[in-house]
């Protein structure tokens, strides 16, 4: 048992005490885990687009002051009673959609949602572990991934294997399954497919890491910044296409692949892009994958005789995997290196240094920036 166990810890975290604002690294108190739940020393957290999305207030109805961050993986330290699937010591993975195993949604392969998933940014209870000036904070799904500690449900941790390394192991708990999973639950691609990927940031390089995996026959990489092109290669592009340089992509992408795409994959958050992606697959059998998130409420048009004639659209969260179950073996790919988790990673950064690395987010200067809590800064 670590000494630590069975009393609240005290640490930093990066806290929002208000949308479009900075973050402020605090010294926050966090609570024993109570029955049922976890508490984690975390080793490695990501910066995601998803993070920046709620720091500049997509959702109006966020609960600030928050503790947010939902990429991560550590050690758990303690655990509260009645919990059987960790231990202390163990390496683990948190998920930001829980998996209780008991309810209607978890039992059903319709979906991987779980229905004792809080949707409130607290824990099950209506509670936050974490406080601060004594004021409690939200927790973003339940995981707070921007502390040194964090508490949360058994649910939503999922111990891997224990040869991975917990400092750059984070890109596990979103990154790898978000895309990695589009392509082999949502998308389904079968082997000589034609595809195409728009936005090579980290999750776009995981969907061309599972359509290599899947024997995809011709991999088109989409983006605005053709410095990306060379890492897409060795994620298996087969094909590269700047938007920019052509007046027509549709047009271009039916000249590239004898009438349009198989299938496409939108990694970005901008709802233009993806109507373009829908409209450059095949009219009588393309299937388009939406996976990046854009401002809550915002549709995107595709055309009825479109769909009638056989295109299909389709969305996924978290890459269509029961997370939980799921990413113990995505983790196995890592350590056997089918997946390239390293190469994704552009930054290794201090908790200190969180702002700059959301400034190298938003400037395209980082692929995939981390916080390792083992660097000191």
């Amino acid at each position: 048992m670590s000494k630590t166990a069975g009393k609240p810890i005290r640490c930093h975290a990066a806290v929002l005490w208000s949308a479009n604002t900075p973050y402020a690294i605090e010294e926050v108190e966090v609570a024993v885990p109570k029955k049922g739940e976890v508490r984690v020393k975390m080793a490695s957290t990501g910066l995601c687009h998803s993070d920046l999305h709620f720091q500049e207030g997509i959702d109006k109805q966020w609960p600030f002051p928050s503790v947010i961050g939902h990429e991560g993986a550590g050690i758990i330290e303690s655990v509260g009673e009645g919990v059987t699937s960790v231990k202390p010591g163990d390496t683990v993975v948190l998920v930001f959609e829980s998996y209780c195993g008991e309810c209607e949604f978890c039992k059903s392969p319709k979906t991987n949602q779980c229905k004792k998933q809080p949707r409130n940014q607290l824990q099950m209870d209506g509670t936050s572990r974490i406080t601060c000036k004594g004021q409690a904070l939200s927790q973003m799904s339940s995981i707070s991934t921007f502390s040194e500690y964090t508490v949360t449900s058994e649910a939503n941790v999922t111990k891997v294997n224990q040869k991975a390394n917990p400092n750059t192991l984070c890109l596990a708990g979103c990154c790898i399954p978000t895309g990695y999973g589009a392509v082999m639950n949502a998308g389904k691609v079968p082997k000589g497919a034609t595809t195409a990927v728009w936005g090579l940031g980290g999750v776009g390089m995981c969907v061309l890491m599972g359509l290599r995996d899947s024997q995809a026959g011709k991999i088109i990489a989409i983006d605005t910044n053709p410095k990306k092109f060379p890492l897409a290669k060795e994620f298996g592009a087969t094909d590269f296409l700047n938007p920019k340089e052509v007046d027509d992509v549709p047009k271009k992408l039916a000249e590239m692949t004898n009438g349009g795409v198989d299938y496409c994959f939108v990694s970005v958050g901008i709802v233009p892009v993806m109507e373009q992606a829908f409209n450059s697959s095949h009219p009588n059998w393309g299937k388009t994958v939406i996976i990046g998130l854009s401002d809550l409420g915002e549709t995107m048009r595709a055309g009825v005789w479109e769909l009638l004639f056989g295109r299909q659209l389709v969305g996924t969260f978290y890459g269509s995997y029961k997370a939980k179950l799921g990413i113990p073996d995505l983790v196995d790919k890592v350590v056997a290196g089918q997946i390239q988790l390293e190469k994704l990673i552009t930054h290794r950064l201090p908790l200190t240094k969180i702002n700059e690395g959301f400034n190298m987010l938003k400037t395209g200067e980082s692929l995939r920036a981390i916080i390792d809590y083992d660097i000191k800064g």
